[in-house]
């Protein structure tokens, strides 16, 4: 399985991220692979390989040029891509977080600029094709926008939100950003989740129940496989 979960910030894609892993390596045997979780689609705050971005990190790449912000991520974005000729993947934002974040507050990707993020999203859906025949399932991840501004309150000094950009009055935008962006990608079957008043334990099962159907011959031998030992 090949999953990308898509949503706005608090709304609780990371902790999914990790709730999926777990899911996952208990029901096949297996973990994603490698174990990782791809959470790299937001700057200056990027997850893995082989930890967190420091703080000191951060600023070195908020400092970087808008030019060499778009080449950090456009280069990360084709890395991952690749990930998709193995059996399953497991990534937070992907494109679609990637090309918000670029527009709203890091200068480039914008209309008419070199490598504007309207035109390269088609041209990354395009590549991944190209990798796999699997489906690559999108889950959009939303929450009122209520919800997200008291979790912004809560967290917003926790270490997975250092140094970020999204501002209160942004939160309807963004979120209506992700529900275009996600409607506008034609990459596999896409579910939606809200997490507004759910558990992450319920929010987990409502995901898989609804991964079941696009689950591939090999996430099903490996379930039947796992089950049977």
């Amino acid at each position: 399985m090949k999953v990308i979960l898509a949503g706005i910030e608090y709304v609780g894609t990371t902790t999914m991220a990790n709730k999926l892993r777990d899911w996952k390596t208990e029901v096949t045997g297996e973990p994603f692979a490698g174990g990782l979780i791809h959470d790299h689609s937001k700057i200056p705050h990027t997850s893995g390989h082989p930890d967190d971005t420091t703080l000191e990190e951060q600023q070195q790449i908020l400092a970087l040029s808008p030019k060499l912000k778009e080449m950090y991520h456009r280069y990360s974005i084709y890395y991952h891509i690749h990930h998709y000729f193995g059996v399953d993947d497991l990534t937070v934002g992907m494109h679609i977080e990637e090309s918000i974040y670029a527009r709203k507050y890091y200068g480039y990707g914008l209309p008419g600029a070199p490598f504007d993020r309207e035109a390269t999203f088609g041209q990354m859906e395009s590549r991944i094709k190209t990798v796999t025949d699997d489906p690559i399932i999108t889950v959009h991840m939303t929450a009122d926008a209520a919800v997200i501004e008291q979790r912004m309150d809560a967290l917003k000094d926790s270490p997975q939100h250092t140094n970020s950009p999204l501002l209160k009055a942004d939160i309807p935008e963004i979120m209506a950003e992700y529900k275009r962006l996600v409607v506008k990608s034609d990459i596999g079957p896409k579910l939606h989740v809200d997490t507004s008043v759910d558990t992450p334990d319920e929010t987990l099962e409502k995901i898989v129940k609804q991964m079941e159907p696009h689950f591939t011959d090999y996430d099903r031998a490996a379930i039947a496989a796992h089950s049977a030992a």
